[in-house]
């Protein structure tokens, strides 16, 4: 977000509108939070002008297209120089299967979210793509039994003032 971009209550409810249907046009998302289509549009596009909406997407169901296994990965590096650090989020960039990916703190240097089909794809992906590298120094994996809650949204209610 732009330094100078503060969102106003009008954008809170025109951001929590467009998180629960970003399809809605600027006159549904007005009659929903009681404005003017013109008005919702003029802050849509200050939004994403502060760079506040980065973009319009679709929300896929990997379960029901068949990717079924979920599995967070923790990955140290032997090294931390700039070297190893660029090859390794050039890796990570190229990886269709890897949907999230974190720098963290703590026990290892990067957390991802990676989608398989099955636990013999997910180990493939494990020992072709990472520890085929001679910079990954070790990772542990966890396989996610259950999705209790995920989202991309951000709540109105957090968005600070």
């Amino acid at each position: 977000m732009k330094d100078n971009f503060t969102t106003t209550d009008l954008d809170r409810k025109i951001l929590a509108t467009l998180q629960i249907d970003s399809r809605s046009s600027n006159q549904d998302i007005a009659d929903r939070i009681g404005s003017s289509a013109s008005s919702v549009w003029r802050r849509i596009r200050a939004m994403e002008h502060a760079g506040v909406i980065s973009g319009f997407h679709l929300s896929l169901s990997a379960e029901n297209l068949g990717l079924s296994e979920t599995v967070l990965v923790h990955v140290s590096l032997n090294t931390h120089s700039e070297k190893t650090t660029k090859a390794f989020t050039k890796l990570i960039a190229s990886t269709p299967e890897v949907m999230e990916c974190y720098a963290v703190s703590g026990d290892h240097d990067y957390q991802l979210k990676v989608l398989a089909p099955d636990m013999r794809a997910f180990y493939r992906f494990l020992e072709e793509t990472l520890m085929s590298k001679e910079y990954i120094a070790k990772t542990s994996s966890t396989v996610v039994m259950n999705i209790i809650k995920e989202t991309s949204s951000v709540p109105a209610s957090i968005i600070p003032e």
